[in-house]
C-alpha cells in the first residue's frame, strides 16, 4: 500500500489508517516495537524481572517509545507470552480425550513451561484481552479434554487447577538441575499423570492406560 493511501490517526504517531480503515503501524514503529520483544525475550529467558527502562536500554530506544508499545510490564510480559500460550491451546485442541491424548499435552506444555518464564503470571493474573481469551480457550480445551476421560480424573479437579498445577510443577522444573534434560522433564511428567488419574476409574491398579504411560 502507498504511502498516498494512508493517513496518520490523530494523537498516535505509531498508527497509520488504510483505505479499508484497519490500523497500520508504521514500519519503524513495527521494527521498534520487534526490537523491544527480541530484548524482553532476552531478559526474561533469564529469569529477570521485566523493567521497561532495562528492556529500552538493551533495545536500544527510547523509554517514551517502549511505554508507547507496552504501557506496563504486566502487558510487555503477555506479549512475550501470548505466542507460548497459542502453542498450548494448538496442543489442547489437537489432543484426543483419552489418557495418550492428556499426556501428550502435557508433555508439550511442561516442554514449554521449561523454557519459559512469562507464563505462569500471564496464567495466573492476566491483565490484557489478548491473554484473558487465550486462557479461556486453554481451559475450554482442558474442559473437552477431563470430560472425555471421566471417571479416569478425580472428580474434584477442575481445568483451572490443571493451569495452576502445571504452573506450579513448571516452576519446580526450571529449578531443578539438568531441567533441559528431557529425561528430568520426563520423571515430573510421570509424577504429574499419577496424580491426575486418580479417579474411580484409576485406582490401585485398575488404570491400564496410567500404568502404559508410566512405563513410556
Amino acid at each position: 500500500m502507498q504511502d498516498s493511501e494512508q493517513s496518520p490517526r490523530h494523537g498516535d504517531p505509531d498508527l497509520w489508517f488504510g483505505e479499508d480503515t484497519r490500523p497500520i503501524l508504521r514500519k519503524d514503529a513495527a521494527r521498534n516495537r520487534r526490537r523491544i520483544l527480541q530484548a524482553a525475550r532476552a531478559i526474561a529467558d533469564r529469569g529477570k524481572p521485566l523493567q521497561l527502562n532495562v528492556v529500552a536500554h538493551r533495545a536500544n530506544v527510547g523509554v517514551a517509545t517502549v511505554y508507547r508499545h507496552f504501557p506496563t510490564p504486566e502487558a510487555l510480559t503477555e506479549a512475550l507470552a501470548a505466542d507460548r500460550l497459542a502453542l498450548l491451546i494448538r496442543e489442547v485442541e489437537a489432543a484426543p480425550p483419552t489418557v495418550h491424548g492428556l499426556r501428550r499435552f502435557l508433555s508439550a506444555a511442561l516442554a514449554v513451561f521449561v523454557r519459559d518464564h512469562t507464563l505462569t503470571s500471564a496464567l495466573v493474573n492476566p491483565v490484557t484481552d489478548t491473554v484473558q481469551d487465550q486462557r479461556h480457550r486453554l481451559l475450554d480445551g482442558l474442559t473437552r479434554l477431563l470430560t472425555g476421560l471421566g471417571p479416569a480424573v478425580s472428580p474434584a479437579l477442575a481445568p483451572s487447577d490443571i493451569v495452576l498445577i502445571l504452573c506450579g510443577v513448571g516452576f519446580a522444573l526450571r529449578h531443578s538441575p539438568g531441567h533441559l534434560d528431557p529425561a528430568v522433564r520426563d520423571r515430573y511428567l510421570k509424577v504429574l499423570l499419577v496424580g491426575l488419574l486418580s479417579g474411580p476409574a484409576c485406582r490401585g491398579s485398575t488404570c491400564d492406560g496410567r500404568r502404559a504411560d508410566a512405563r513410556e
